[in-house]
């Protein structure tokens, strides 16, 4: 028996009132930059391959450079969306076609990393992010599109394009690299553009498939417990940023960027956008959100309707003016000032004395905090020091993370009540210079410090007692500059629950908004029984079926409440993914005090780790920001999350191909004709594909009669087509859509699923011979799938798509695999 809640408590709550923000700044995709590069014929060439660097609270973008030039243009930004130009970085000749520059900063120093026209790797450096780069290696080989990341220990790994894969090699500096390792991702046909980090102890790599210029380019993701080997694509979630329909396509070669707000992740990739034309159409720069449940990575997009901007850090300085005013506070003294109306310093060195400056605004109890410091002088002292202060009261009370040149580490200390709770040290690479510029980041969540330096994740403490507080810079017997700084009330992808999640689109149950009961949410316990994800009294469990966090123990009068942001005014379909094994239970969508579903009752699906899917058609949203209730009328159920999609009443069509065309069809790859009343495909050893339809539709019934004309390969029905794109361009591959293939063979009858991939779901023997007519139909309902064959009372197949990622809407169409076939009578109907 599954723990039950408390039942006589009060069952309804009240309607809430729709919160609008007053004003929501926003952007939308793909981004207008200026200054983009051109043909020397002035055609538009774009931002291809666009690179984000944060350096010291600004970002730097690096483009793929126009293939009749030379030279690397750069912009900067401090919020992602407005950029300003600032010029060619390098004019060096090897950077002809630059392909895909990714700059790294190391020790003072930077490093570009480029493969000028595909023909091999140089290493370009720089005492500054603008320039000018001056070439420090010659060509290195090693494939197209490297990308350089650092572990925690310091160690250095170069990725770039193998033999349709990703090639990992050890670095042993910033130009020297090792023995490529094969990463085993492939994209099966092109691979290419990777980018790899690491979160939480596990290593991601995202990267790109098929050529550039196919609509089809796209992006998966990995994960893995080593930075080189053992990398596998998630499951249910790729590709996680596709579309190959409309003005936006061909999606990819990203990478990502923390936000402004210093907890918010983005991908950044490049599409072809051009309304549509593929002949050269040039590339532009889009970002897009990434929310995170867990270790799942989840791209809210691809958006072209206005988004929310990336949201600024609740308090940043980057000491752009002549004094330090009063957001400051000295404490025990020292010689403060500021220099160029770009950094604060403090000189006086010379004794044991500990001089700090505080900021007069402070955190929330969980924050993220960043720091840029840089030591200029050092005294003769036992242990100087410098670095930083956060959570701090006052001096019996703050933390402290602290660089110590002498002794090249990393120094910690908590004061709670008067008490120190004692020193720990993590060495730091060997060579460290620091006297250039480096970074500290604290992440506070509960009573977990966790301190990186550079980016590498040097200490985790747990520490009682020491809430949030203000943050500042503190020096013992050093002179040292101080950049950028800044906090942010979110930590480890906070940032998610009170975004504007894009509709349509997915949201994970967990993404709640932030907030107190009976404002953000409603639960009739004190606590989170589940105890994961969240603080605050949602039950959250991990769930190892879905492989994320779910909200779990839902009752009667409980709601959550959903940040969204509507792209068009329309009909929304909307499928809810759940547990349970109640046969009574229901939900209720609220939009204010508009009800958006009705009650909608949802079945038992057997247990609480079994998953399916609930669908509700036809809810009417206006486009806009919105906040949106999600109740638990009745009953209980475990709660996963939720998919909006624009739905389209089905209009029924047939063609029977008579009228000696197939206008209105798309065809995609093979040789496809109509002949004497039918529609041919004419085989020969290939693939194609053909479609028609609304992707917006969901339920309906596609018949269709088919003749195998040869007696090896298959033919059939696509149904849920969704990012059709030409599995022949550039590459050579049958499976480049997203849906069902209902299909036939001489021995029987299967059923398909394809995600830029095949996955056969379910099969019936039956006797079909080549060369007679055999009639079809497929029923798609729900995420239910019936395919007929001949007998129409009987359906051959029944197969119910219980996984994380099943096709609810799309177009429908016809498809062969090495085999000549004919098709006739083909209809759709509601």
């Amino acid at each position: 028996m599954r723990l039950k809640k408390w039942k006589n408590l009060l069952v309804g709550a009240a309607a809430a009132v729709m919160l609008m923000p007053l004003h929501v700044s926003a952007y939308s995709n793909p981004i207008t930059i200026s200054d983009s590069w051109h043909w020397a014929n002035n055609d538009f060439y774009g931002e291809g391959d666009p690179y984000i660097l944060k350096f010291n609270g600004t970002y730097y973008l690096y483009v793929s450079t126009v293939d009749d030039q030379s030279g690397v243009k750069v912009w900067s930004s401090t919020n992602l969306v407005d950029w300003s130009y600032r010029g060619l970085c390098t004019t060096e000749a090897v950077t002809k076609a630059a392909y895909a520059p990714e700059v790294v900063y190391w020790n003072g120093m930077f490093y570009m990393y480029t493969s000028p026209g595909g023909g091999g790797h140089y290493v370009l450096q720089s005492t500054s992010p603008t320039g000018p780069f001056t070439v420090a290696t010659g060509n290195l080989g090693m494939g197209i599109d490297g990308n350089v990341f650092i572990d925690d220990d310091g160690k250095w790994y170069f990725y770039s394009t193998g033999s349709n894969t990703i090639n990992a090699r050890p670095m042993t500096s910033p130009t020297s690299f090792g023995a490529a390792v094969g990463t085993g991702l492939s994209m099966a046909g092109w691979t290419e553009g990777s980018t790899t980090f690491k979160r939480n102890g596990k290593y991601y790599m995202t990267y790109t498939g098929n050529h550039v210029w196919s609509t089809g380019y796209r992006v998966n993701y990995a994960t893995s417990a080593s930075p080189t080997t053992g990398f596998a694509p998630a499951d249910n979630q790729n590709p996680v940023l596709i579309d190959t329909e409309g003005s936006n396509v061909g999606l990819g070669h990203n990478s990502v960027i923390k936000g402004p707000d210093l907890d918010s992740d983005f991908m950044v990739y490049h599409s072809h956008a051009s309304d549509g034309n593929l002949t050269y159409p040039g590339r532009k720069m889009n970002l897009d959100r990434i929310a995170w449940n867990g270790d799942k990575l989840l791209v809210l997009g691809p958006t072209t309707a206005s988004q929310q901007n990336p949201e600024l850090a609740d308090f940043e300085d980057r000491f752009n003016r002549t004094s330090i005013g009063t957001g400051w506070t000295n404490i025990g003294g020292g010689t403060w000032g500021i220099y160029n109306q770009e950094l604060m310093w403090q000189d006086t060195i010379g004794n044991t004395n500990t001089y700090r400056q505080v900021t007069s605004a402070g955190t929330a109890g969980d924050y993220t905090a960043e720091f840029n410091t840089k030591q200029m002088k050092q005294g003769t002292s036992s242990n100087p020091v410098y670095g930083t202060v956060f959570s701090y009261t006052d001096e019996s009370n703050y933390g402290t993370a602290v660089l110590n040149r002498s002794l090249n580490r990393l120094e910690t200390n908590f004061v709670v009540g008067g008490v120190s709770q004692g020193w720990q040290y993590s060495a730091l690479p060997s060579g460290y210079d620091y006297t250039k510029w480096h970074q500290i980041r604290v992440e506070k969540a509960g009573t977990s410090f966790t301190v990186y330096v550079d980016g590498m994740k040097k200490q985790t403490r747990t520490v009682s007692g020491i809430g949030g507080g203000k943050i500042g810079y503190t020096t013992t017997d050093a002179h040292a500059d101080f950049g950028y700084t800044g906090f942010s009330n979110k930590v480890n992808g906070s940032s998610a629950w009170n975004a504007y999640k894009p509709l349509p689109g997915k949201i994970e149950a967990v993404h709640y908004m932030n907030g107190a009961e009976g404002t953000a949410y409603h639960d009739l316990t004190a606590d989170n029984i589940g105890g994961a994800y969240r603080s605050g009294s949602v039950d959250i469990r991990s769930s190892a079926a879905e492989g994320k966090n779910v909200v779990g123990w839902n009752q009667t009068g409980e709601w959550l409440k959903y940040r969204v942001n509507v792209a068009e005014t329309g009909y929304y379909d909307l499928d809810v993914r759940l547990a349970t094994t109640f046969t009574d239970a229901s939900y209720r969508v609220w939009d204010g005090a508009t009800d958006l579903t009705g009650v909608v009752g949802v079945p038992s699906s057997g247990d609480w780790e079994t998953w399916t899917t609930s669908s509700k058609k036809g809810l009417y949203l206006t486009a806009g920001y919105h906040e949106l209730r999600f109740e638990f009328v009745k009953g209980e159920f475990d709660f996963s999350g939720m998919t909006f999609s624009r739905g389209e009443a089905v209009t029924s069509l047939s063609d029977d191909f008579n009228d000696g065309n197939d206008n209105g069809w798309t065809r995609f790859e093979g040789s496809w004709s109509v002949n004497s009343g039918e529609l041919d495909s004419a085989g020969g050893g290939v693939f194609g594909k053909t479609t028609i339809g609304n992707e917006r539709w969901a339920d309906y019934t596609v018949e269709s009669d088919i003749k195998l004309v040869d007696t090896t390969g298959d033919a059939g029905v696509l149904v849920r087509v969704n990012n059709p794109s030409n599995g022949t361009v550039l590459v050579n591959n049958p499976d480049y859509l997203q849906g069902y293939y209902a299909f036939i063979k001489p021995d029987g009858v299967y059923l398909g699923k394809m995600n830029y991939n095949y996955a056969g779901v379910a099969s019936s023997s039956v006797s079909l011979a080549a060369g007679a007519w055999h009639h079809m139909k497929v029923v798609a309902s729900g995420t239910t799938i019936k395919v007929y064959v001949n007998d129409m009372a009987t359906p051959k197949i029944t197969y119910t798509d219980n996984s994380g990622n099943p096709f609810t809407h799309g177009k429908v169409g016809l498809r062969t695999m090495n085999n000549h076939t004919r098709f006739d009578n083909f209809k759709v109907n509601p």
